[in-house]
């Protein structure tokens, strides 16, 4: 008994697709910036404050470019303290703030992550 099989030439359309999908880096790139900005709001809301009127810690958290599949958060050079304040120093108690925000916020960033990445599969699927 022969066996008829129909679709064929729409599943090996779709498999060409997902596998372009699986080599374009802008897919990964998008869903890194999305958990990125995750964890800088964290982070801004975290940051200590002094009472001085001026420019804080938090007003200065930034995401860098990503380079090689990693993306880095930190403060922007000028506020180089925050080092101080995150790990403290021999005269200062620490008051961690950016290891804390990601502890707080890795579920809502791998969700973040996963949700582009679903979006944009539905987008060639």
């Amino acid at each position: 008994m022969p066996i008829k099989a129909t679709g064929m030439e729409e599943l090996q359309r779709k498999l060409q697709r997902l596998r372009r999908f699986n080599t374009d880096t802008r897919v990964a790139e998008k869903a890194l910036m999305a958990g990125a900005r995750i964890v800088r709001d964290e982070m801004e809301r975290l940051a200590p404050e002094s009472s001085f009127n001026k420019e804080h810690l938090a007003e200065n958290i930034i995401i860098g470019e990503i380079i090689e599949g990693r993306i880095r958060i930190s403060y922007h050079k000028d506020f180089f303290y925050g080092k101080f304040l995150e790990w403290g120093t021999s005269k200062m108690d620490k008051q961690p703030f950016m290891e804390v925000a990601y502890i707080n916020v890795k579920q809502k960033v791998l969700e973040a992550m996963a949700h582009v990445y679903r979006t944009e599969l539905r987008k060639i699927l």
